[in-house]
């Protein structure tokens, strides 16, 4: 079980949809940090699924910031 630590300081047992909205997180910083090569249909199949994961865990305003969607 992953723990979230607090402001107090103290620690508490993340939900599953916490853990999966930074697993997301992670996920969106690997994909702006790739310098490989990829194709135009990569970045649409890329973006279509960030898409969807932005809109299922409240992350549009910050990835349409960041320039994921």
């Amino acid at each position: 079980i992953r723990l979230l630590k607090d402001k107090i300081g103290g620690y508490k047992k993340m939900s599953y949809y916490t853990k999966r909205k930074e697993e997301v997180r992670e996920m969106a910083i690997d994909f702006q940090n790739y310098d490989g090569p990829t194709s135009y249909y990569e970045l649409m199949e890329n973006q279509y699924k960030f898409e969807k994961l932005a809109k299922r865990y409240g992350l549009v305003k910050e990835f349409k910031e960041n320039g994921i969607i």
